[in-house]
């Protein structure tokens, strides 16, 4: 099969999954269920912004080599095809157990076992490939996301990787109060974004003036100083001080 046929092929299971209801852990899913490639990415990067662990990512796409190219696409945990046989393919994500995939999918979790040859029926795995019954699905409950905390605009070369180090969480942090991003990679100067309720402090970069700073974070002036009696001058701050926000 050709790659983009292959990848017409995701597409498509992925836009089935999300109809019915496939979704579940929203960090394992801030990529969606399939990912294509770009230019410079490594699996541990794509690892790290969709939410999952380079192991699964090996688990849910047999045979990939240490070497990925642009354009590749890669099946991520939470994708889910029919195999035009009666079967479905599904790849288990994060919080997944057997006994809620066989009420998911309409069976039992001894007819689960028999299909994938588990063992033990408490040990699957993220990224693992399971055979299902296709055509009966029940979605699994909704996950609540976690609250935001304050809100911060989008700068000129910001990525969320910066962002995060900047505010000392993670990637995963900031995807999970902001369920609108849906590619990681894609953020444009201007975009307001939720911030985790973890994001309290940041590292002043270069360019930054508290007065730059407080209309990033939605806050004013003021504010900033009442929060950091230490600085004296609003005018002398420098790169790499960490102030407080809220």
């Amino acid at each position: 099969m050709n790659t983009k046929r292959f990848s017409q092929l995701l597409l498509i299971a992925a836009v089935l999954a999300a109809s019915l209801g496939l979704t579940g852990n929203v960090l394992a899913y801030a990529c969606g269920t399939s990912y294509t490639v770009q230019s410079g990415d490594s699996l541990s990067s794509i690892a790290r912004a969709c939410g999952t662990t380079v192991s699964a990512l090996r688990l849910a796409n047999p045979g990939l080599d240490v070497y990925i190219y642009p354009g590749q696409v890669l099946v991520l945990p939470g994708a889910y095809w029919d195999n035009g046989n009666g079967y479905a393919t599904y790849v288990v994500a994060r919080g997944d157990t057997l006994k809620v995939l066989a009420t998911r999918f309409g069976t039992t979790m001894d007819a689960l076992a028999s299909l994938n040859a588990i063992y033990n029926y408490n040990l699957i795995y993220e990224g693992q490939r399971l055979t299902v019954p296709s055509g009966v699905i029940f979605p699994p409950p909704p996950v609540t996301p976690p609250p935001a905390s304050g809100t911060y605009t989008v700068q000129k070369g910001d990525t969320l990787r910066k962002i995060a180090d900047r505010l000392g969480v993670t990637v995963n942090d900031i995807l999970a109060v902001n369920p609108q991003i849906i590619n990681p990679s894609l953020i444009y100067a201007g975009q307001v974004i939720n911030l985790p309720a973890a994001a309290s402090y940041y590292t002043v970069q270069a360019g930054d003036t508290l007065k730059k700073i407080a209309a990033r974070f939605g806050t004013t002036l003021e504010m900033l100083i009442a929060l950091n009696p230490q600085i004296y001058d609003i005018n002398l701050i420098y790169v790499g001080q960490v102030i407080r926000i809220r």
